[in-house]
């Protein structure tokens, strides 16, 4: 009997470690799910302000253009690595 209340406790700390360990501060959609813009809402996301055109964003010169497309591709790997994990 005793052998079986350890098991069980053993099993129970076991589920219960990967749920505490998780990062309570992380973002959160109510849902708890990730939300993928359809067409229409890419295409008004891109006919708006909030999305620069690429003609203004990056410079004329090919090199220099590869370059800043490279630094904010880091830029956005880091934003969203911060939004998945705390500890990278």
């Amino acid at each position: 009997m005793h052998r079986y209340l350890q098991l069980i406790i053993l099993g129970s700390l076991i589920t219960a470690g990967p749920a505490l360990a998780q990062d309570s501060n992380r973002p959160f959609t109510p849902s708890g799910e990730i939300q993928i813009p359809s067409g229409a809402e890419i295409d008004r996301m891109l006919d708006s302000n909030t999305v620069p055109p690429p003609a203004k964003e990056f410079s004329p010169n090919d090199a220099k253009a590869i370059q800043q497309m490279d630094q904010r591709a880091k830029r956005i790997d880091e934003k969203v690595m911060k939004g998945i994990c705390t500890d990278c």
